[in-house]
C-alpha cells in the first residue's frame, strides 16, 4: 500500500475505531447490568416484587416482605377494609399466599357442604377467579406459587399443581400422602414433607422428584425451611436435620422438643424448642444463643429490623437477632406465625383480632376484631402483606383485604 494512500484513510480508520470502541463499552455495559439485581434472601424471586409467594413470605420462612414500600408506620394507622371474600364454608386453617395480582388460598371443610378447594381471587377486587378441583380433604397450609403454577396439597392427600390463571391440574404427585405442611419453593426445586417422615425435593415444572431422604417416622405440620445451600426439617421425634439442597445428603442432626417451623437468618436457625426459642449455627447445628419461651406455637417465628418475632400465649415478644435478649412485648396472644414489612408486624389475638405494631418497640398502630364467638381459639392463620394490601384470612371462613385510602 502506498503511503500516500494511507494518509488519505486515516480520518476514517479513526471514525471507525472509535465507533468500535463505543460498541464495546456498551454491550459490556449492558452484560454486566444483571449484577445489579439484589441478591435473594434464600427464597425464590417473588413473580413481582411486591408479592407473598409462599408461606412464611420465602423459602426461609422470614415471614418479612422486603419488598413492600406502601404500608409503612406512618399509615397503617389508616387501615380500612377493601374487599371481603368467603372461602368455602369451613373456618379457615390456611394462609393465603400473593403472586401476579392474584391471591390464593385453600377452603377448609365444612361437614353441609363438602367444600375441598383451592380458591384464586382477585388481588384488588376480591373478586373469584376460579375454584379448583374438589379434593378429598380440606386444606390446612398455604400453597407456594411460581412458574406459572400454584402448588398445594389437601389433608394428606397428594400434592397438585394447578395453572395460575385458569386452576386447571397441570399434574399431580405420585408420591405417598404427604404431610401436614405447605410446600416450600427455592429456585425451580420444590420441596415437601411427607407424612411418613421423607422430604422430597421436586422439580417445580414437573413434578419428577430429584432426590429423597430415607423414611423415619413423622413429619406433621412442620414445613421445610431453605437457606442458601441447605434445606432443613424438623419431624415429631424432636429431631432438626440439615441437608445438602441440591443431593438430600444429611449434613447434621440435633434433638430438640420442637413445637413449631424453623426461620432462617443471618446464618443461624431458629429452633421453636420446649421450653425456649433456641438459635442454632445453620453450618453445624450448634447452639449460639437460647431464650426462654412460655406456650406452645405453630408456624415460624418472623425477622426484621435486627429482631426475632415470637409469638407466644403471653404476647408477641421481639428478641434481639444476635443475643437473644427480649427487647419488647406486645399483646398479641397467638400461637400462629406473625408477618413483617416496611418496619410494621402483624399478628393476631386468639379471641379474633389481628393488630399491627411498630417493629421497633411493640407500639400498637392499628387493629381489628373478627368476633366468631369461638371461645378464644379461632385464629388459625398467618397474615400476608403484598403490594399495600394486608391480607387476613378468617378467623371464620372469609378472607379479608385491607388497604390505606388513597387520597
Amino acid at each position: 500500500m502506498k503511503k500516500s494512500h494511507f494518509g488519505t484513510k486515516t480520518a476514517s480508520i479513526r471514525t471507525i475505531a472509535l465507533l468500535l470502541l463505543l460498541w464495546a463499552a456498551v454491550s459490556f455495559t449492558a452484560a454486566a447490568e444483571p449484577c445489579k439485581i439484589p441478591k435473594s434472601d434464600g427464597s425464590v424471586k417473588p413473580t413481582a416484587r411486591g408479592d407473598w409467594p409462599q408461606a412464611f413470605s420465602n423459602a426461609a420462612h422470614t415471614g418479612k416482605n422486603r419488598f413492600e414500600t406502601q404500608l409503612n408506620r406512618k399509615n397503617v394507622g389508616n387501615l380500612t377494609q377493601l374487599w371481603a371474600s368467603p372461602v368455602g364454608g369451613g373456618v379457615l386453617y390456611t394462609s393465603p399466599v400473593v403472586s401476579n395480582g392474584k391471591v390464593y388460598i385453600g377452603s377448609s371443610n365444612a361437614s353441609s357442604n363438602g367444600d375441598d378447594h383451592i380458591y384464586a381471587f382477585d388481588a384488588l377486587t376480591g373478586a373469584t377467579l376460579w375454584v379448583g378441583a374438589e379434593q378429598s380433604h380440606f386444606f390446612l397450609n398455604s400453597a407456594a406459587v411460581g412458574h406459572g403454577l400454584v402448588f398445594a396439597t389437601a389433608y394428606l392427600s397428594p400434592l397438585t399443581a394447578y395453572d395460575a390463571d385458569t386452576g386447571e391440574i397441570a399434574w399431580t404427585s405420585d408420591l405417598p400422602d404427604v404431610a401436614r405442611a405447605a410446600p416450600v419453593l427455592n429456585g425451580s426445586m420444590l420441596y415437601v414433607a411427607g407424612f411418613e417422615g421423607q422430604l422430597y425435593a421436586l422439580d417445580a415444572r414437573t413434578g419428577i422428584v430429584h432426590w429423597s431422604t430415607p423414611e423415619e417416622c413423622c413429619i406433621y405440620d412442620y414445613t421445610p425451611t431453605v437457606s442458601g445451600d441447605r434445606v432443613f426439617q424438623n419431624r415429631s421425634d424432636s429431631m432438626v436435620r440439615a441437608y445438602d439442597a441440591q443431593t438430600g445428603e444429611e449434613l447434621w442432626h440435633k434433638s430438640y422438643g420442637i413445637v413449631g417451623s424453623l426461620t432462617a437468618a443471618n446464618k443461624k436457625l431458629f429452633v421453636p424448642a420446649d421450653p425456649n426459642i433456641v438459635a442454632l449455627d445453620q453450618a453445624t447445628g450448634n447452639v449460639v444463643w437460647s431464650a426462654p419461651r412460655d406456650t406452645f406455637m405453630y408456624g415460624a417465628p418472623a425477622v426484621g429490623n435486627g429482631l426475632l418475632f415470637v409469638p407466644q400465649g403471653s404476647g408477641l415478644k421481639a428478641f434481639d437477632l444476635e443475643t437473644g435478649t427480649l427487647v419488647w412485648t406486645a399483646p398479641a396472644s397467638s400461637l400462629w406465625s406473625p408477618a413483617v414489612a416496611n418496619g410494621v408486624v402483624y399478628a393476631s389475638n386468639l379471641n379474633g383480632e389481628w393488630a399491627a405494631f411498630d417493629a421497633r418497640d411493640g407500639t400498637e398502630l392499628w387493629s381489628v376484631t373478627i368476633g366468631l364467638g369461638c371461645g378464644g381459639s379461632c385464629t388459625n392463620g398467618t397474615p400476608a402483606v403484598a403490594n399495600g394490601v394486608l391480607y387476613l384470612p378468617g378467623p371464620d371462613n372469609v378472607l379479608r383485604a385491607y388497604s390505606v385510602p388513597s387520597r
